[in-house]
């Protein structure tokens, strides 16, 4: 071994920055690493939790910036080469990833420099299994999925990647699973309470999700890392050495940098991207939808003008004045627009609904009719279908209603989807959407956003081409 060989050892045995980089080329062949600063923000914050200085650690930071073959890849392999005899649990939000991660720590745990660089540290098996990695010091890393049963199985460490997927994070029901299976299972998984260490790596996702609830305890230790940083601070990278962000520079500007970001923002819809890029979420309940999202038509709308009518139901279960209401919103598509032409917003018995459909069909004459797949739309649906209407079409309404409306308010912050600048319904519209979701009634909210949803999935029929016209 020449002198070279015995000095890039040492480097990637004493300080886990350098072993992450090694590791990055095995990796990720031909692929240039970037961001140098932050990384290592995130290696000196992890080797502060080897080494015992920090027992809970956050580290919140943007999609797609290495959090995973930093935190989950390189940091277990890292450790179990100091101390063969480390026990370490990586959780994600599915299987299958948590494995994927594993598959990576072991691929880079079987390369010849790392048993050179740590000749201690072997498996006990020839062929470990991705999510049960076991030393010959009978040290281990463990990959499970959050909700995932850990009976009998214990670490020093506890490392938790994405807890929740970004489409589940409006879901109440499984932001309160994901705190369960951290209090009554991550918790009592650490083999010594007073030693042993959390680590928690995530973009952020929603105001409730598992960072939110963490931070408002007070033993937390943060590394919070947005995509442009909105004022100056000084991050530790290694002992006695810091580094200055300064504010409005990107996290990794040499990959990622503000063009890149603002297009990010316009895909994404500002919602999305103040929480997975700048990491502060807020409340859904306050101003899912702006008004000057709205772009306008002017005049009487014209239906020769458009390329397909659509129309949007969204009915209501029993009439009554406490009850939502029956909507039909009638759209229009022309070129990448989508302008809402008409709000039909009345409480109805049956045959008086029936009523309604058939004669707003007979005005507008939609290509298409979407009745949400729930409750009494089911009803309206096949009723419609049995007086020959071949081109109503049910719509299984998956997800909360307002993850349903964030999925697709990008399109509505792109300017996409217009308004008329008058009309008698329009201020009821108005008045319901910018409430949404603490508003009394979201019925036209609901079918604004089953029209988004269905051009997602089949636009060119939906804007006239086949078989969806009369």
């Amino acid at each position: 071994m020449n002198e070279s060989d015995q000095l890039a050892q040492a480097l990637y045995h004493e300080n886990l920055y350098n072993f992450a980089r090694r590791a990055f080329e095995d990796l990720n062949p031909g692929v240039t690493f970037s961001g140098d600063r932050y990384v290592r923000a995130i290696c000196y914050a992890l080797e502060r939790v080897y080494r015992g200085e920090v027992k809970r650690l956050i580290i919140t930071l943007p999609p797609r910036h290495l959090k995973s073959q930093v935190a989950s890849v390189a940091f277990p392999a890292w450790v179990l080469g100091q101390d063969p005899s480390e026990r370490l649990i990586c959780a994600s939000y599915a299987a299958s990833l948590s494995e994927t991660f594993g598959y990576q720590s072991r691929f880079v745990m079987q390369q010849p420099w790392y048993k050179a660089t740590f000749p201690k540290t072997r498996f006990s098996s020839a062929k470990p299994a991705v999510d049960e990695q076991r030393t010959t010091r009978n040290g281990w890393r463990i990959s499970t999925s959050t909700g995932g049963t850990l009976t009998g199985k214990g670490g020093d460490i506890i490392l938790i990647d994405d807890a929740m997927k970004a489409e589940d994070a409006h879901s109440e029901t499984k932001r309160e699973s994901t705190w369960s299976w951290f209090c009554n299972t991550v918790i009592s998984r650490l083999d010594n309470q007073k030693e042993g260490a959390i680590v928690v790596v995530a973009q952020r996702l929603h105001e409730d999700d598992l960072i939110g609830r963490l931070l408002q305890q007070e033993n937390w230790e943060v590394l919070h890392l947005p995509a442009i940083e909105e004022e100056d601070q000084i991050v530790p990278i290694a002992d006695g050495l810091n580094w200055a962000r300064k504010t409005g520079v990107p996290l990794d500007s040499a990959r990622v940098g503000l063009d890149e970001l603002a297009r990010i923002k316009l895909e994404l819809g500002t919602n999305a991207f103040e929480a997975q890029y700048m990491l502060r979420p807020t409340l859904p309940g306050g101003n899912l939808i702006k008004l000057d999202w709205f772009g306008r038509y002017q005049g009487k709308p014209d239906r020769s003008q458009y390329e397909a009518i659509v129309q949007s139901w969204d009915v209501a279960a029993i009439p009554g004045e406490t009850n939502d209401w029956c909507v039909c919103t009638t759209w229009g598509m022309v070129g990448r627009y989508v302008d809402l032409l008409h709000a039909h917003r009345k409480q109805h018995i049956l045959p008086d609904l029936m009523n309604a459909a058939t004669g707003l069909d007979k005005v507008w004459q939609p290509s298409l009719i979407l009745v949400e797949k729930a409750s009494s739309g089911i009803g309206l649906g096949q009723s419609l279908r049995d007086l020959g209407l071949a081109h109503v079409h049910a719509l299984d309404p998956r997800g909360s209603k307002v993850l349903r409306m964030s999925l697709q308010s990008p399109k509505l912050e792109r300017g996409e989807v217009r308004l008329p600048t008058a009309a008698p319904w329009l201020k009821g519209f108005l008045d319901e959407v910018l409430a949404f979701p603490n508003g009394k009634h979201d019925d036209q909210v609901d079918t604004m956003s089953q029209i988004l949803k269905a051009l997602d999935r089949r636009p060119r029929e939906i804007r006239g081409i086949s078989r969806y016209k009369n």
